[in-house]
């Protein structure tokens, strides 16, 4: 046998006395009854923890989704939208729309009272009026829940962003149009 032989057998000898006594120490541990007490308090205060970390990330998600604006909706506006309340589907309904711009977007969002939520779908209208336009949404609307249909300025490039493209504003308050869906 080499010393580096027996240098590995006396290492795995004093490994395996350290394995047992922590096997000793453990079965001790594990009969206590404070271990226990201190286990099922450690997952009631994680459970707790964690709850209330996932309440304040979906608020602070739903607040970034939202945006602090005034909805109106007046009839000396050059902008007109004719939405009545619908059925929940994959789809919304404008009956009428017009708008002083070529190029806009005409966009469903959520609605929260006074604010304006996530942009549920948006269709593109190449005219200053239009008639019968459908929007196709990326989810679909809910019963009784209150939805606005708004509008955008295209910004040249023919895409949709809620960032680059202007939403359409008089006397800053967005111009939007309330519906329910039931």
């Amino acid at each position: 046998m080499g010393y580096s032989q027996i240098y590995l057998f006396f290492i795995h000898i004093d490994f395996s006395a350290r394995i047992e006594a922590i096997s000793r120490n453990m079965k001790t541990i594990f009969k206590s009854k404070y271990f226990w007490i201190a286990v099922v308090a450690g997952l009631i205060i994680g459970d707790l923890i964690g709850i209330a970390l996932f309440k304040a990330n979906k608020t602070a998600e739903d607040d970034s989704s939202a945006s602090a604006v005034t909805v109106v909706a007046t009839t000396t506006s050059p902008f007109l939208a004719k939405v009545s309340d619908q059925p929940a589907g994959q789809t919304v309904f404008v009956s009428e729309m017009e708008t002083s711009a070529t190029s806009t977007w005409v966009a469903v969002r959520e609605g929260n009272g006074d604010l304006l939520g996530r942009i549920l779908g948006a269709r593109r209208v190449d005219s200053t009026s239009a008639t019968n336009v459908t929007i196709e949404l990326l989810r679909p609307t809910e019963a009784h829940v209150m939805y606005a249909v708004v509008m955008y300025e295209d910004d040249g490039d023919g895409k949709f962003d809620h960032l680059t493209d202007t939403l359409v504003e008089e006397g800053g308050s967005v111009v939007s149009f309330p519906f329910t869906v039931r």
